[in-house]
């Protein structure tokens, strides 16, 4: 029956979550490993293999008790090494239990997520160690949604349900998706900008922790992990929103009163300057672009529909991102990071003003050119038939 019929879906689906988190978390231990053997210097110890549980935990969002403090700013672009399992599970599910309804598919997600849940807890409740732990029902509650998530698309996907829906939500979405990705271009930019000014700090803190070739990677691959943080973090200091350090706001206008030790943080600058705030300019040119790939209507009302649901979907996105980018690394000057939550009204605020701002110069320019047509034949004679002899 294993062979040669479809499996129930439920048990495709424990085999499935079986298959996706025992892969992910066999994988990060290896890797663990070889880190805390040739970076650290130590031999392979039960200690490793906790560490290694918890960074697979915190590849899904899981918070962890640190001290006498909470870690919640995680790594969350690690999200995409389970991403990648889930979603070959998810495929290999719908093929295998032969999904053919919606109904079906979230039976089959839910299965799958059930059980990639139950290894997560019980990873978070091995991996409990006295400096560091993780919150086990969070990371029952992380890993299960990712992995309802994830494998639930995939399923659909496969099995060709909802295409027709995904496309048309495409349709509607590609205006934010647009705009999103101009607001992303613009923070990679202030973050290059912010690297080179600060590349001294920098050097000086990989200078001190002297990772080597392998922790080297490890470092590159942990920086990576807090990429998309990173780039809302430098989107929010050139809009003058700042970052909060501690509960104290870091502006242009209102530099860091003493640099933080840390990789990362100690780039944040400690004099003023007011030509960071040159990057507003970006929420406005995302504006523009929003505005230009909605493209014209042919009513009033189809118009503010269309830029309406792309706002909408721009401000979804950016409520993640913003959710993502603010946590806790400790106490002290730790206990509180990320941008404030005026950044979201404000960033908004700026796509408007940037598609209000294209309506009115697209407005202008069409009366110029329309005058302008005008004045060129004003005074011309009028063409007259006359008779031409034969």
């Amino acid at each position: 029956m294993w062979r040669s019929g479809p499996l129930p879906v439920p048990v495709a689906g424990v085999a499935a979550g079986l298959w996706a988190s025992l892969t992910g978390l066999v994988i990060t231990v290896v890797l663990t490993l070889v880190v805390w053997i040739f970076a650290a210097g130590e031999s392979a110890s039960d200690t490793a293999l906790r560490v290694g549980a918890d960074v697979w935990l915190a590849g899904h969002g899981t918070p962890f008790r640190v001290g006498t403090g909470v870690w919640t700013l995680m790594p969350w672009a690690w999200v995409v090494f389970p991403g990648v399992t889930l979603w070959a599970a998810g495929r290999w599910l719908a093929h295998r239990a032969a999904v053919a309804y919606v109904k079906s598919a979230a039976v089959a997600a839910a299965a799958l997520a059930t059980t990639y849940a139950v290894v997560a807890l019980l990873a978070a409740l091995y991996g409990t160690m006295s400096s560091a732990a993780a919150i086990p029902m969070r990371a029952f509650l992380h890993a299960g949604l990712i992995a309802f998530l994830v494998s639930f698309t995939a399923i659909l996907w496969r099995a060709g349900l909802l295409r027709g829906a995904m496309e048309r939500t495409w349709q509607l979405a590609r205006p934010a998706v647009a705009a999103f990705a101009v607001l992303v271009l613009g923070a990679c930019v202030a973050m290059i900008v912010a690297t080179i000014a600060g590349y001294s700090a920098l050097t000086a803190t990989v200078q001190e922790i002297r990772p080597g070739a392998v922790g080297g990677i490890a470092l590159f691959v942990a920086w990576l992990g807090y990429l998309p943080a990173a780039l809302l973090w430098c989107l929010s200091f050139v809009l003058g929103t700042g970052i909060q350090v501690g509960g104290v706001p870091v502006t242009p206008l209102q530099p860091l009163s003493a640099p933080v030790d840390m990789l990362g943080l100690n780039v944040l600058p400690v004099t003023a300057n007011a030509a960071w705030l040159l990057g507003a300019v970006i929420p406005v040119a995302a504006g523009v672009v929003l505005n230009r790939i909605a493209g014209p209507a042919t009513t009033r009302r189809a118009w503010w529909q269309v830029r309406g649901v792309a706002l909408a979907v721009l401000l979804i996105v950016v409520d993640l991102w913003w959710f993502i980018s603010t946590g806790r690394l400790g106490d002290g000057r730790l206990d509180l990071l990320g941008p404030p939550p005026v950044l979201i009204p404000v960033l908004l605020g700026a796509v408007v003003l940037g598609i209000a701002g294209d309506v009115a110069f697209t407005w202008a320019w069409r009366r110029w050119g329309h005058r302008a047509t005008v004045d060129l034949t004003e005074g011309e004679p009028s063409a007259v038939d006359e008779d031409v002899p034969a």
